[in-house]
């Protein structure tokens, strides 16, 4: 005797759970039937997808090579989502944040913000790095801002001065450049971080990092420790941290306060003899990269990129044979929009898309 079907509501809670690191499921499911295909396209099943998950995955990594003839590439996860294979050999990858990508074009000085679904490339005037973020940062859940207004910040300064300026994608104009005279020697083109409402972006050979207020728009300086001699700018515990490779050991600096003056506490370490393959050059190991929200670490060893779980301390090798300088990860929610078209003979035909969530 078959089973009555279940019904709509249960279907729907049912697809809810899909795991949302494989975006392709919710595609194969939408071409089971009429039914399925008309609640996963509704744009309220994907409000309620996101809300439910409420963390959105890795979809990809953005490395930055240290040779000159190739700059950057996109590496996908296990699943393929973007509708192009993505070619960045000119651009190098800042930032990556709600749903959208920052490159820049050093040759032509320009940068560019890119929608890695739906292949959408803007360019504006560039000439240091920049940050990327949802114009309504700080009064925002991100669930569903990625195609809203958004605004580019840029930093830049020499042994004088530091300049911040701001793009609004609303008003299509840059702000006035707000400077400071406190020097912080040139800028690292590791991606920024975001704590709060506040910007942090990494400077070269004086080791400091630069605070950029978003609500008041002030700047500010922070040192740090003078031991740490390369290190990535983290977020864990919703405060600011600073992640390292010294002596075999991953260290964990954690900021004491969240004032500009307060120091540094040493929060941990982490033995990498013990996690990492017995052919890894220790020596060799760098930190590359950071992905907020999952708490992943990358770490390159020689020519291989490994991710560390913060939380659980697994390793997973990404790549290998390439000579990695920097990774943005690329983390959003990924669901299937279908809009119904009409054939020649009456019928009707489904296109398949993708849609990115932050």
């Amino acid at each position: 005797m078959t089973p009555p079907p279940l019904m709509e509501e249960l279907e729907e809670e049912v697809l809810l759970r899909f795991p949302p690191h494989e975006p392709a499921l919710l595609v194969r499911a939408s071409l089971v039937c009429k039914r399925w295909r008309r609640i996963v396209s509704d744009p309220g099943f994907r409000r309620r997808f996101r809300e439910l998950h409420r963390t959105p995955p890795m979809l990809g990594l953005l490395c930055n090579f240290l040779e000159d003839d190739k700059m950057a590439c996109f590496l996908h996860s296990a699943v393929a989502f973007c509708s192009v294979d993505a070619d960045l050999c000119s651009y190098r990858a800042l930032d990556a944040r709600h749903g959208r990508v920052l490159l820049c074009c050093p040759r032509r000085k320009v940068v560019v913000v890119w929608d890695p679904i739906a292949d959408m490339l803007q360019e504006y005037a560039f000439s240091w790095t920049a940050a990327v973020l949802c114009a309504a940062c700080g009064h925002c859940d991100h669930l569903d801002c990625h195609r809203g207004p958004f605004v580019v910040v840029c930093v830049g300064s020499n042994y004088e001065k530091t300049f911040v300026c701001t793009y609004s994608s609303d008003a299509a104009t840059w702000s006035m450049p707000i400077t400071s005279n406190q020097p912080v020697g040139y800028v690292n083109l590791m991606p920024s971080l975001l704590v709060g409402n506040a910007l942090y972006f990494a400077f070269r050979i004086r080791g400091m990092l630069l605070k950029y207020d978003l609500e008041s728009r002030e700047i500010s300086v922070i040192e740090v420790p003078h031991k740490l001699y390369i290190w990535r700018h983290v977020l864990l515990d919703s405060g600011l941290a600073l992640a390292t490779v010294y002596d075999s050991k991953l260290w964990i600096w954690r900021k004491a306060g969240p004032e500009v003056d307060a120091g540094w506490t040493r929060d941990r370490s982490i033995e990498l003899e013990s996690l990492l393959p017995a052919d890894v050059k220790l020596i060799s190991c760098i930190v590359v990269g950071f992905a907020h929200g999952i708490d992943l670490i990358f770490l390159r060893a020689g020519f291989m990129l490994f991710t560390i779980d913060l939380k659980t301390y697994k390793v997973e090798k990404v790549c290998k044979d390439k000579s990695i300088h920097s990774v943005v990860p690329y983390i959003s929610f990924c669901t299937p929009a279908l809009e119904a078209a009409c054939t020649d003979e009456g019928s009707s035909v489904f296109a398949l898309a993708a849609t990115t969530e932050n």
